[in-house]
């Protein structure tokens, strides 16, 4: 799963189960966000991360997807059609198909990664490797070689 969404243009997976590192992101991110893709709320073992996730987003643009969700959110999605602004709400199985499917429907709408363009000199390569190393870099670190 991590490969298949790196590959797609994720700058970061936040693994749900490490606590400590979780809060951390949420704590450092709030409002940085363009868009979570949230595969853990909802996946039946109690975890309940919308409304954190949603605080991440960049606001009036951000979007949050939520692969299979809570009851309440079924609820509000299918019968009150009542989701805020900015959530939708994908019904899935739990495989790589439906994974790439999502992620197809993102490239059709135009989502694309943040990106750290950086000159290709001696200085533009050190500084993008440090940011690499970091682990804390937002968006792609891309080389211009013009």
């Amino acid at each position: 799963c991590t490969t298949t969404v790196t590959e797609a243009g994720a700058t970061e997976v936040v693994y749900y189960n490490r606590n400590e590192t979780l809060q951390a992101f949420f704590d450092e991110n709030e409002g940085k966000i363009q868009c979570v893709y949230d595969a853990a709320t909802g996946s039946g073992r109690g975890e309940e991360y919308t409304e954190t996730s949603m605080s991440l987003l960049i606001p009036d643009s951000g979007e949050y997807v939520q692969l299979n969700g809570p009851t309440s959110v079924w609820l509000k999605g299918l019968m009150l059609k009542r989701l805020a602004q900015h959530q939708h709400l994908i019904i899935t199985d739990m495989n790589t198909a439906d994974l790439e499917e999502v992620l197809l429907s993102l490239k059709e709408i135009n989502v694309k990664p943040l990106m750290n363009v950086m000159p290709f000199t001696e200085e533009g390569i050190k500084e993008g490797f440090d940011l690499l190393k970091s682990r804390r870099t937002k968006g792609k670190i891309v080389f211009d070689l013009s």
